[in-house]
Parts: structure tokens; C-alpha cells; sequence
């Protein structure tokens, strides 16, 4: 009987290992990369920052911070400035025990800042014509958030947003008063307008909030909260080199959309301006529509504002009215000219001056 014969079995390969490696070593490989970058982008961000510190002290102001490093590796760029200072030689700026500043590694166009521990704001100095240059001292700024983001840092204009939650004010001299003592919320923000490239559109907006009494609302509404709002777009804004408003003036610069509004106890107060300007005294030049809502003597209410001056009351008071009832606002044309504040051909008061 023939014998059948069985074809021998090839040896079966061993499986291949790479399937289970390869995608480790392209991780390794990938980290590798990330790394690389996060502390390439690093080492630029420490070497950029200190060149823009050397930049503003040649060009005359006070920057000074505790030595930094870059943390927040592997998807984060995170700054922490101890000791901060920055003062334009104006003596303007701002000084903070611990400024944080935080980005995405991802996206480094967006930097958010938190003044951990507040902040100070140097409020510089005041030309007078008896006394020369007068130091207006500090204002501290405390609270349960004060921060900040800033986009757009190649772009002429960036994106500033500030935010601050029931923050307080303290001023170093009371004879020196600050606008606002607390409030509830305190929000701003800067951002190019979108039909011109050298606009900028703005927003100051505080509500809940308590004027310092020897200010200009604290003597409006005595203890009472109050809710502020302006907005409006800045023609030339790119002029405000080192801050200082006569170069903004110089250029051509002007206020166009101003919009405000005030509620203080029983008041509510709304103006409007199509153009403002500054003349070279730095006083406003422009019209002011003016609505008070509520009841009351107007006249008292627009001396505590400081658009009438007392000298000027019993003159103003036949063109404005001695009582508002709340279904009966008072509307008013204010102009901003010479240096002074008319309603029609009548001068109630000087202009207001910027400081």
C-alpha cells in the first residue's frame, strides 16, 4: 500500500513587533518636537521681554521686576513679574506686588494678566500756574479680581479688555480726590474699529459703585451709588505716544460717537457729543446734548456736575428752568469753546479740563 505524503509546514513568522512600538517612538518623537519649540519659544519670550524693559527705561521711564522665568511647560507660557513697576516720565504708571501673566503655547497673541495681590496706579503730575508741577500721589486698588487680556500685539492697535470685581480705591491724598472709592464691578475695554485703521472704539462702564465725596460725582449724589457708562471712538489713536494727551491733540485726534450715561439715586443723566477734541490747554472742545431725567432743581444738579459755576447761577438759571418733574425731563445744548461752557450765547463755567 503506497504511503501518502503530507507537504511539510513552513515556520509561521514571528509578528511583528513595530505595530506596538511605532506609535510610542512617533509620540517620543513628536514630544521631542514640542519640547524643543516650548523652550525655543521660551527663551524668545524672557530675551523679548528684557529688551522691551532696556527700550522704555532709554526712553526715559522707571521699569523694574524681580528676575523672571518662563513656566507652564508643556501647554502653557506662564510670567510671573514680582516687584513690578512701570512709570512713564510723566509719573504716570502702574506698580504691583505680583503681576501674573498667562498664555495658551498654542496661541500666544492672547496674554491674560492678574494683579494677584492689586495694584497701584501712579496718577503723576499736575501743571499749575502758582505752584508749578504738583505730584496728585497714588491710588490703591484692591479687590477680589482685578484683571486684564491684551490680543493683537503685532496690530497697531491691540484688544485690551480690564476687569475689576468690588474693587476699592485709596487714595495717598485726600486733598487730591479720585473719582470712585468702590463699586461692584468696574469694566473697559480698547479694540481697532473696524471702518477706520487708526480708530478705536472704547468702553468705561462701573456700576454699584461710590464716588469719593470731594470728587465730582461724590458731590452730585452725596453716599448714594451710582451706575456710569461712556463709550465712543478715538480718531488717531495710535497719536497717544507715551501717553500723553497733547500729542494725540497735535495730530488731529477727536472723539467721535461719545455716549454717556449716569444713574445716581433718583437721577438719570444721558449726554451725547458727535465730535470732541481737546484745545492746547487740554480743555474739551465740542457740543454736549445733555438729558436729566427725575425730579428737582436741575441747576443744583449741573453745579455739583461743574457745568455751571456759582458765579454764573443767577444768569443760567432763567435759560435752564428751577424744576424737573420725572415725566418732564430737562434737555440742554452745552458747547465746549474758548476755553469755556455755553448754553447758547450765554458762558456758564470754564471748560472742563482733561487730566
Amino acid at each position: 500500500m503506497a504511503e501518502t505524503l503530507t507537504p511539510a509546514e513552513k515556520p509561521k513568522k514571528k509578528p511583528s513587533r513595530w505595530g506596538l512600538f511605532a506609535p510610542i517612538l512617533i509620540f517620543l518623537v513628536l514630544l521631542a518636537g514640542w519640547t524643543g519649540y516650548w523652550f525655543y519659544v521660551a527663551s524668545q519670550l524672557e530675551n523679548r521681554i528684557a529688551l522691551t524693559r532696556q527700550n522704555l527705561i532709554d526712553a526715559g521711564y522707571h521699569v523694574g521686576y524681580s528676575p523672571l522665568h518662563v513656566q507652564g511647560y508643556p501647554f502653557r507660557m506662564f510670567i510671573a513679574l514680582d516687584k513690578f513697576e512701570a512709570i512713564a516720565p510723566t509719573g504716570k504708571g502702574f506698580a504691583a506686588p505680583r503681576l501674573e501673566a498667562e498664555a495658551s503655547a498654542f496661541v500666544l497673541d492672547k496674554w491674560v494678566f492678574v494683579a494677584t495681590e492689586g495694584l497701584t496706579y501712579y496718577r503723576g503730575r499736575r501743571e499749575t500756574p502758582d505752584l508749578g508741577a504738583i505730584d496728585l500721589g497714588e491710588v490703591k486698588i484692591t479687590g477680589d479680581a482685578l484683571r486684564a487680556s491684551v490680543s493683537g500685539w503685532t496690530q497697531p492697535i491691540q484688544t485690551i479688555a480690564v476687569e475689576g470685581l468690588n474693587p476699592v480705591f485709596t487714595v495717598s491724598k485726600a486733598e487730591y480726590p479720585f473719582l470712585l472709592q468702590s463699586a461692584q464691578r468696574f469694566e473697559a475695554y480698547l479694540r481697532p474699529n473696524t471702518a477706520a485703521v487708526d480708530n478705536a472704539d472704547f468702553l468705561w462702564r462701573v456700576t454699584g459703585a461710590k464716588g469719593h465725596p470731594e470728587s465730582l460725582i461724590g458731590r452730585m449724589g452725596p453716599n448714594k451709588t451710582f451706575d456710569l457708562h461712556l463709550e465712543g471712538t478715538v480718531g488717531q489713536a495710535a497719536k497717544f505716544k507715551d501717553g500723553r494727551l497733547s500729542a494725540w491733540r497735535d495730530g488731529g485726534g477727536v472723539m467721535t460717537g461719545v455716549k454717556t450715561s449716569l444713574h445716581i439715586g433718583d437721577l438719570e443723566i444721558f449726554g451725547q457729543s458727535d465730535a470732541m477734541r481737546v484745545d492746547p490747554n487740554l480743555a474739551l472742545q465740542g457740543p454736549l446734548e445733555v438729558e436729566i431725567k427725575g425730579s428737582g432743581d436741575p441747576v443744583t444738579f449741573l453745579l455739583g456736575a461743574g457745568l455751571i459755576a456759582p458765579e454764573y447761577e443767577p444768569l443760567a438759571r432763567p435759560f435752564i428752568g428751577t424744576t424737573m418733574t420725572a415725566d418732564k425731563p430737562v434737555k440742554l445744548k452745552f458747547d465746549f469753546r474758548d476755553g469755556g461752557t455755553y448754553v447758547g450765547p450765554l458762558k456758564v463755567s470754564d471748560a472742563p479740563v482733561v487730566r
